[in-house]
């Protein structure tokens, strides 16, 4: 018995969703093929870039969580040697980091941090703090917390990882106000970063979301 043949309409249904499949993997393997390089996930990640290569101001703000925040405080200590800004600000970070075998003592996150500024040769006493309450927009409460803590400023520069760079500018001009001068310095070129194997998309995603909901 032969099988029943298929309408001429069904079949072309059929082929077209068949291609369209094909095609939705095809550029999936491509794209992953292709963000594996780092030179073209720097590609992807550049409109999010945003960089002040000559920022100076009366302090360097560093942006703080992420396994990127060692690169931040390098970066951060560079500009304080270089006489660009005359002191930095960190999150107050009470958050556990290890132990210190040294001074035989559980340290804080602030602490390894102030400690590895100063063994980037920067003064314990150049170091300021701030203290941000939890927030679902965090970036967003880090800019509040030093605006409203830190209000003689007249000029600032945050430090951040490349990807995040537009995103901390955008929170600190909407967090400070228009008269006070807002600089954003990048840790690191976009390709080369400590983050540029993190998802590209999500950053683009939090972006859209600080834009329209803060």
């Amino acid at each position: 018995m032969s099988k029943p043949k298929l309408a001429p309409n069904f079949s072309r249904r059929r082929s077209r969703w068949r291609r369209r499949f094909f095609i939705v993997i095809g550029v999936w393997l491509l794209s992953t093929f292709l963000l594996s390089f780092h030179s073209i996930r720097g590609l992807v990640a550049y409109p999010l870039l945003v960089h002040d290569p000559d920022a100076t101001g009366d302090a360097a703000y560093v942006m703080a969580d992420g396994y990127a925040y060692w690169e931040r405080l390098h970066a951060a200590s560079d500009l304080f040697h270089m006489g660009k800004v005359p002191r930095l600000i960190l999150l107050d970070e009470s958050e556990p980091a290890g132990y210190n075998f040294v001074q035989q003592r559980l340290e804080t996150r602030l602490q390894r941090a102030i400690a590895y500024l100063e063994w980037l040769g920067v003064p314990a006493e150049k170091v300021s703090t701030v203290s941000a309450k939890n927030s679902m927009f965090g970036s967003l409460s880090e800019a509040r917390a030093v605006a409203e803590q830190e209000s003689s400023l007249k000029s600032i520069v945050v430090v951040t990882s490349a990807p995040h760079t537009r995103r901390s500018r955008l929170c600190f001009q909407r967090a400070f106000s228009p008269q006070i001068d807002v600089q954003v310095y990048s840790a690191s070129v976009a390709s080369e970063g400590a983050e540029i194997d993190a998802p590209i998309w999500i950053e683009y995603a939090k972006l859209f979301v600080y834009f329209v909901g803060t």
